[in-house]
């Protein structure tokens, strides 16, 4: 069995609080909103990454509910693998990394009527990126 790695691999968070979806904006390009998340270190749990990278980029702990959706394709000249979670928020209060300039709560309906202004879809997160976790966290909560 060989030892190459074929990709790398990142984790990305549909952080859900009080029904709202966090968006965090990136400092560096691509420029765009999107949920937290980054690449895992070498052999790292994808939950415990996705944990650490929460606390890095926002200083909020949580807990992982569900994964949502994979993702695989090029990024960053090079194949990328995307594992997406359902996360909810157990303690802390919001504060960004320099990775982020800004960062917004945003309903599903204030998404559906401003993704172009919060959505790129060429290079990010689509709106029914958000519509699939938006319907998972409500069969989780017995809606």
């Amino acid at each position: 069995m060989s030892n190459k790695r074929t990709h790398r691999v990142a984790v990305n968070g549909y952080v859900i609080n009080d029904g709202k979806f966090l968006l965090l904006k990136r400092a560096t390009p691509p420029i765009l909103w999107a949920p937290p998340g980054g690449r895992l270190n070498l052999d790292e749990d994808p939950r415990e990454g996705l944990k650490r990278e929460i606390k890095e980029e926002t200083n909020l702990n949580c807990e992982i509910m569900a994964c949502v959706d994979t993702w695989f394709g090029e990024w960053n000249n090079g194949p990328l693998l995307s594992l997406d979670y359902l996360v909810k928020i157990i303690s802390g209060k919001l504060r960004l990394s320099d990775e982020h300039t800004e960062a917004k709560w945003i309903s599903i309906n204030e998404l559906r009527e401003k993704a172009s202004l919060f959505l790129n879809s060429d290079v990010g997160f689509k709106l029914s990126d958000f519509e699939t976790a938006w319907k998972l966290y409500q069969l989780l909560n017995g809606w």
